[in-house]
């Protein structure tokens, strides 16, 4: 099924890396080997959570955020605390943060999925 997902050049940022996109939680999200990476969320209820969440675990949670971004926002999307990185679609340097963390995916960076 194809899908008009948000942030779309999250997709070219992870070439050759294709992962499948799934609906969840009303947003949308990229898997590779049955493993989430990121979810996309651009809705018109509460904007101020649009943006790409990346899945971690939490023993990678603080070291992650050092390296990609710090967000003042704690967000517990599955029950599971410190466990996504929301890189909100406001940051001036959304993109550039977005693309690190796909050239973290492509280089085989086990701290990215759950």
């Amino acid at each position: 099924m194809n899908y008009k997902v948000p942030y779309d050049f999250i997709l070219r940022h992870l070439y050759p890396v294709r992962p499948k996109i799934r609906k969840m939680l009303g947003c949308y999200v990229l898997v590779v080997n049955d493993k989430i990476l990121f979810l996309l969320r651009d809705k018109d209820k509460q904007p101020e959570y649009n943006g790409v969440f990346i899945r971690t675990e939490p023993i990678y949670f603080d070291e992650l955020q050092t390296e990609i971004h710090h967000s003042p926002m704690e967000v517990d999307i599955d029950g599971t605390p410190h466990s996504w990185i929301f890189l909100s679609e406001d940051l001036d340097d959304f993109e550039t943060k977005v693309q690190q963390a796909c050239d973290l995916v492509k280089a085989g960076d086990g701290r990215i999925g759950k």
